[in-house]
């Protein structure tokens, strides 16, 4: 019963969907779209409910006065539809919608009084009134459309005979149950629809904030908060290629920003989950391997290093990469990012495409 309620929400949130896709632009990233959905399915819900009493009115139990009370309904409806859909005017549907039924709940009530239950009509106005207006106008509207109820009502106590237990009265109490569940299952499943989009993009928004937006590695952000924010030390190694510039000024930055992928891949691919890797910036990287012993770090660089150089770039030319390398605690942070710096720059000096280890800092 669970699976077909929810399968049956779904195929309506379906619909809706694609009618304010169709009409008004509007897809669930927007915005605006959980209103305006909720809007539309009180619309459809309304307008088909008021159809419906029109029908019964006139086949099914023939009473002229609720007929054409429920036919005006009908047409109020479809024209609520029409100024949301056709016209754009959200505002106005939703005010055609409030009259429509509040409309047609005070009619019943009052063409009826309590017979066949139809006092129940009052409970409708306040959910669509929250639904289409939000919480305060909508608040305002049921305080106003409550004090006339209970005006009415409390005016014929004693007057009102006990209302008999008939098909009439079993109808409209199933109607205004499956009306309000309609709205409140489709209001929940916007709710969760909305929260599980939000939840998306907040996770969307911490990976992008985390991430270089290139090559897909850590930023350097995200580097230096794992260096500062860890109490376990590690072993660092600053990357660098090798000429570069000669392949942005010779082959163009779009070949440059494709080396720069390529490289983050290959540079990924060796160290495995033995390692992170992020873009420091330009053409650095920053290497942190935790847990190993030196010669066990000394043998990744080497394998790197490899890797690299004998990786086919499609630019016709070998690239290759300096490592400048030390052993990083929190505690000297600032330290090691010189040291590090200075051991590239030794390696840079050594002839490139090789590896120079710091075996200590000094702060």
């Amino acid at each position: 019963m669970r699976e077909g309620l929810t399968i049956l929400v779904m195929k309506g949130a379906r619909v809706v969907e694609s009618l304010l896709a169709k009409y008004l632009g509007v897809t669930k990233s927007n915005e605006q779209y959980r209103h305006l959905s909720l809007v539309l399915i009180s619309i459809l819900t309304c307008t088909g409910v008021a159809a419906f009493f029109a029908f019964y009115n006139l086949v099914i139990d023939y009473y002229p006065p609720l007929f054409y009370v429920d036919a005006v309904g009908t047409l109020m409806g479809l024209l609520s539809l029409s100024a949301l859909l056709l016209f754009r005017r959200v505002l106005l549907a939703s005010f055609i919608l409030m009259l429509m039924v509040t409309g047609v709940c005070l009619m019943v009530i009052m063409d009826r009084n309590n017979l066949d239950y139809s006092l129940a009509w009052a409970l409708v106005t306040p959910v669509v009134s929250v639904f289409l207006m939000g919480f305060l106008y909508g608040a305002l509207y049921s305080g106003l459309y409550l004090a006339f109820v209970a005006w009415f009502a409390g005016s014929n106590l004693g007057v009102w005979q006990p209302a008999p237990w008939d098909m009439d009265s079993f109808s409209n109490l199933v109607v205004i149950y499956l009306l309000l569940f309609i709205l409140s299952c489709y209001y929940e499943f916007s709710r969760r629809a909305s929260h599980k989009l939000l939840q998306d993009s907040n996770e969307k928004l911490r990976i992008q904030a985390f991430t270089d937006a290139l090559t897909g590695l850590y930023n350097r952000r995200y580097m230096e908060d794992l260096l500062l924010n860890s109490d376990q030390d590690f072993f660092i190694a600053m990357a660098d290629i090798d000429n570069f510039k000669k392949v942005n000024d010779e082959l163009g930055h779009d070949v440059g920003d494709e080396v720069l992928i390529s490289l983050s891949k290959v540079m990924r691919s060796s160290l495995g989950s033995n390692g992170i890797v992020g873009r420091w910036g330009g053409e650095e990287f920053m290497i942190v391997v935790h847990g190993e012993s030196g010669e066990n770090f000394t043998g990744q660089l080497t394998s790197l290093l490899e890797n690299i150089s004998g990786h086919s770039f499609g630019i016709g030319r070998p690239v290759t990469i300096s490592l400048g390398a030390v052993r990083h605690s929190a505690k000297g942070h600032r330290a090691a990012l010189r040291s590090v710096d200075e051991a590239l720059y030794s390696a840079k000096m050594s002839g490139k495409n090789c590896y120079k280890l710091v075996n200590s800092i000094s702060d």
